[in-house]
C-alpha cells in the first residue's frame, strides 16, 4: 500500500504520536498520557498500518521519528485543531457554549488542581472565559445555578452518603491527611507516625463548626485509633492551623493539597493509618455531552488522576529535613 493512500485513520492516534515524539520514548509517553506502554505501542502500530508508512524507528535508547512521521506531524496541529473546532461548533449548536464558566473553589484546590484545568480548558475553548470564585464547599454549592457558579469544588467523606444532595458530583482526588507537628515534637524526625501514639496530644481543628468532612475524617481516625481527641483550638483555614501548631498550641491534620505549602517551622509527617477526604466537583445537573462544562469536569477528573499518580506532597527523604 503506498504511503498516504485514501485509507481513513483515527485522528486520536495523532495525539499519541505527537506525545511519543515529544517525550522521546513509548514508556515516557505512556506516563504522560496515563496509558500503558503496550497501549501506546498498539496505537502507533495501528496508525502506521492505517497510513501505510513507518512513523517511528524504535530502539533500546528510545524512539526516532521517521521522515514520514515528521511529515504527518506537520499536519497534526491543523487536523486536531479542526476536530476540536468542529466539536465546539456542534456543542454550540446543541447547547450554547457559555461566554464564561464560573468555578467556585476552596483555596487549596484552587491552588493545586484548578491552574492545570484552566490552562487546558483555555486552550481548547479560547472564546470561553473562566472565572474563579473563592468559596468553601457549602457556599460553592449554594452558588450553583442562577449564574452564581457553573461548578463547585467540594469535599466528601469516602464511604459516607453524598455530602450534597440534589447536585451532580464527580470524584476528582482522594486527598491524604498528614500530621502537622511543632519542630521540637518527639515525632518531628519520624518518617511515619502511629496515629494512636498521638492520643494524649492537644489538637487544633480547621473548622469552627466541627461538622465539615475534614473534621469528620479526623474524628473517625481518632475513633479507629481508640481515643477521644482533646480539641483545644479551632481555626478557619489551614494556614492559621499551621501557625498555631508552630507556636506549640497543639498538633493537627492537614490534607496534602494544603500540606505542599507547609511552613518552615513545622514538621509534616505521614501517618501509618492514612485518613483521606474526597475532593469532588459538583454541578447543578449532569453537564450536556460535548459542552465546555462537561470538558471542565473531565479535565478535573484527569488532573486528579495525574496527582494521584505522582502525589501532591511527599515526606522528605531525610526525616530531619524541614517538611
Amino acid at each position: 500500500m503506498p504511503p498516504y493512500g485514501h485509507n481513513v485513520f483515527d485522528v486520536r492516534r495523532l495525539v499519541v504520536l505527537r506525545e511519543v515524539v515529544r517525550c522521546g520514548s513509548l514508556s515516557a509517553a505512556a506516563v504522560s498520557l496515563n496509558y500503558t506502554t503496550s497501549a501506546v505501542s498498539q496505537q502507533i502500530t495501528a496508525l502506521e498500518r492505517d497510513v501505510g508508512a513507518k512513523l517511528l524507528e524504535r530502539g533500546p535508547s528510545g524512539t526516532r521519528v521517521t521522515a514520514a512521521g515528521t511529515r504527518l506531524l506537520e499536519h497534526t496541529d491543523v487536523i486536531l485543531g479542526a476536530v476540536t473546532a468542529a466539536e465546539q461548533d456542534l456543542a454550540r449548536a446543541a447547547s450554547a457554549v457559555p461566554d464564561t464558566l464560573r468555578v467556585a473553589s476552596f483555596s487549596s484546590a484552587a491552588a493545586t488542581i484548578l491552574p492545570r484545568v484552566i490552562t487546558r480548558l483555555r486552550h481548547e475553548y479560547p472564546t470561553t472565559g473562566i472565572e474563579l470564585v473563592t468559596a468553601d464547599p457549602d457556599d460553592g454549592v449554594a452558588l450553583l445555578g442562577a449564574d452564581g457558579a457553573d461548578a463547585a469544588m467540594v469535599t466528601e467523606v469516602p464511604g459516607e452518603p453524598p455530602e450534597f444532595r440534589g447536585v451532580y458530583t464527580v470524584p476528582v482526588y482522594d486527598d491524604e491527611f498528614f500530621v502537622v507537628l511543632p519542630r521540637d515534637h518527639r515525632f518531628a524526625a519520624a518518617v511515619e507516625v502511629p496515629f494512636e501514639a498521638l492520643a494524649a496530644e492537644r489538637w487544633v481543628v480547621s473548622t469552627a463548626t466541627g461538622t465539615c468532612p475534614d473534621t469528620r475524617v479526623f474524628h473517625t481516625a481518632c475513633r479507629r485509633a481508640g481515643f477521644d481527641p482533646q480539641v483545644t483550638f479551632r481555626a478557619d483555614d489551614y494556614g492559621t492551623v499551621q501557625g498555631m501548631v508552630a507556636a506549640g498550641m497543639g498538633v493537627s491534620l492537614v490534607p496534602s493539597l494544603a500540606a505542599w505549602a507547609a511552613r518552615g517551622d513545622v514538621a509534616v509527617r505521614r501517618l501509618t493509618h492514612r485518613p483521606v477526604r474526597r475532593v469532588a466537583v459538583a454541578t447543578a445537573a449532569e453537564p450536556a455531552a460535548a459542552s465546555a462544562l462537561a470538558r471542565l469536569v473531565s479535565l478535573m477528573a484527569d488532573t486528579g488522576a495525574r496527582l494521584r499518580a505522582r502525589g501532591v506532597f511527599s515526606v522528605p527523604a531525610s526525616p530531619s529535613s524541614v517538611a
